[in-house]
Formats: structure tokens, sequence, C-alpha cells
């Protein structure tokens, strides 16, 4: 059986060749720190960064591509840029900006214009105009309405509107009938009563021959009732008596 031997305070000590591993791997740790420590303030001079990789703990720190000046400098440039506004912040959008200028621009134009009340400041397109009938300087005797038809072969309809029997204010012309057709206003009818001219009534009608111009025509004048015929067939009668 074998006699286990105790262990001397030389056996805890530290093997010569391991003392050299630790020495020379703190020596290269040294040397590493010296180097970064070189390369960081050459670092500082070119960029003025107050700030070391070591601290900065950026992408590429503390690894062994942080001795390489250029990706040092891209490092401290990574580290010295920072966002200068948030996500949580309030974003203004174009449109925004758009409605902004705009409201500045309706302000000064509001500022420089006055306020007009609706409804003044329009000027009027149409105006009023006096429309000359030839009948200014005559008066009606007698106004019915009434339906116009003229003999053609067989009785037409001319017209439907206003008739009137006008007479003259200074008695220079004979009096006459005139007829207007509604809306539009068109001369439909427009005929003097003379002496010796044939005049009949029938119920609702009242028929007369008069001249158009050099031209013979038959009328024949329709009114609402038989009195209405007979009231306009007593004016045309006595205005072509007081012309006898």
């Amino acid at each position: 059986m074998k006699r286990e031997r105790s262990l001397s305070p030389s056996d805890l000590s530290t093997p010569p060749n391991k003392k050299i591993l630790i020495e020379r791997t703190t020596e290269s740790i040294v040397q590493r720190q010296d180097t970064l420590n070189i390369s960081n303030n050459k670092l500082k001079k070119t960029s003025g960064s107050t700030t070391s990789l070591k601290n900065k703990h950026v992408f590429g720190s503390g690894t062994k591509y942080t001795n390489n000046a250029l990706t040092g400098s891209f490092a401290n440039i990574l580290s010295s840029q920072k966002p200068k506004f948030s996500i949580f912040d309030k974003q203004t959008s174009q449109n925004e900006e758009d409605e902004e200028e705009n409201g500045n621009d309706d302000d000064k134009e509001s500022g420089a214009k006055e306020e007009v009340p609706f409804g003044t400041g329009i000027q009027t397109l149409l105006q009023k105009q006096e429309v000359l009938t030839g009948e200014e300087d005559e008066i009606a005797q007698h106004i019915a309405r009434a339906k116009l038809y003229w003999m053609d072969g067989q009785w037409k309809e001319r017209g439907v509107g206003t008739l009137r029997l006008n007479y003259s204010k200074n008695n220079e012309t004979v009096p006459r009938l005139v007829m207007r057709a509604d809306n539009v206003l068109r001369v439909i009818l427009n005929i003097a009563l003379f002496t010796g001219m044939h005049v009949e009534k029938q119920e609702k009608f009242v028929k007369l021959s008069a001249f158009e111009g050099s031209k013979l025509v038959h009328l024949a004048i329709k009114v609402s009732n038989p009195n209405a015929a007979d009231e306009l067939y007593k004016f045309i009668m006595g205005a072509i008596t007081s012309r006898a």
C-alpha cells in the first residue's frame, strides 16, 4: 500500500513556466491597452470627441477590431450621432405645414381687405329697360282675354293673348284692335276699324273682315262666354260709328 505524501508549500507555488506565461499575457494586455489609449488620443484630436470607445460600448468596441483606426473612427461617428427627435414627439405633416402657410396668407389678405357683408357690392347685370310698344299715345277702351282664329280654307288658330281696343289720345288715328300673344308679347293682330266694316256675333265669337296691309282677311275672336262676346261686339261697333 502506497503512502500518500503531504503537500508542501513549494508544491502550491506557481511553476516557473506558468509564471512566464502570466507575465507575457500581462505584458500583452498592457501593450494592447497602451495602443488603445494612443488610438483614442488620435481620434480625440481628429474628431474632437471627449468620450473614449471603452466607455461608449458602441458597435465594435471591446473586440479585436477596436485597435483598427478605421473601425474606431466609424464607432466614434456612430457614438457622436444622436437622434434629434423621438417617435413619441408630434410630427407635423406636409399638409399641416401647407395649411399653416395658407392660414398665414389668409390672415394677411384679411388684414388688407375689409369684410364685405353678404349681398352687398354685387353688381346686377340685368337692368330695367323701357320697351316701346307703339301704344304709348293710345288709350285702351276695352280689354279682354281671347283666342284668335283666321280663315285659310278652314279656321286656324293664330294664338291666345290679350285683346285691346285702342283709341288715339289726340284723335290723329282711327281706333284699332291690337292683340299680343302671351309670354312672348308677339303681335298677332293689328287692324284698323273703319266705316262699313263687316262685324257679326255668334255665341262666344265675334267675326269680322279687315285689311292686314292690303290683304283682306276673315277673323274670328273667341272670348270666355257669350256675355263677353256681346260686350266686345258693342265696343267694336261703337268705335266704327264714332268715325262715321
